[in-house]
């Protein structure tokens, strides 16, 4: 069974890229943090990639602390256009993020970047394959 991925972006169209990058897993959308915590109390996801600016009461990175907390196995992503150094800073120091990608981003990075960290969580330690 392919693992299950919720992609949250407020913005119809960068979902729909989204799926497209990552086709081939069980893929479920939210458009707000909000749709994404409902989401996660319905169904268990092995990642998450959101974007950073959601049009919301909060951003990707409040949701992404929420996930680690409530969901600290998941793999979480963080996707922007935002070139605000602080961004990815707050990203790495807050330990909310596994990788951490600007807009536009290429296609066969993002996907197996998490291809590798989905892959490393299923091998247990000292398994060689």
């Amino acid at each position: 069974m392919p693992d299950a991925i919720l992609i949250c972006d407020d913005d119809p169209d960068i979902r729909a890229v989204m799926k497209r990058t990552l086709r081939g897993y069980d893929l479920t959308e939210a458009s707000s943090p909000r749709e994404a915590i409902d989401a996660m109390k319905a169904k268990k996801f092995d990642a998450i990639v959101s974007d950073y600016s959601l049009d919301a009461d909060s951003d990707g990175l409040d949701l992404l602390q929420h996930v680690r907390v409530q969901h600290p196995d998941m793999v979480r992503f963080l996707v922007t256009a935002s070139r605000d150094l602080t961004v990815a800073l707050r990203a790495v120091n807050e330990g909310a993020v596994h990788r951490y990608f600007l807009k536009p981003w290429a296609d066969d990075k993002l996907r197996d970047a998490l291809d590798i960290v989905l892959r490393s969580r299923h091998t247990p330690a000292g398994d060689a394959g």
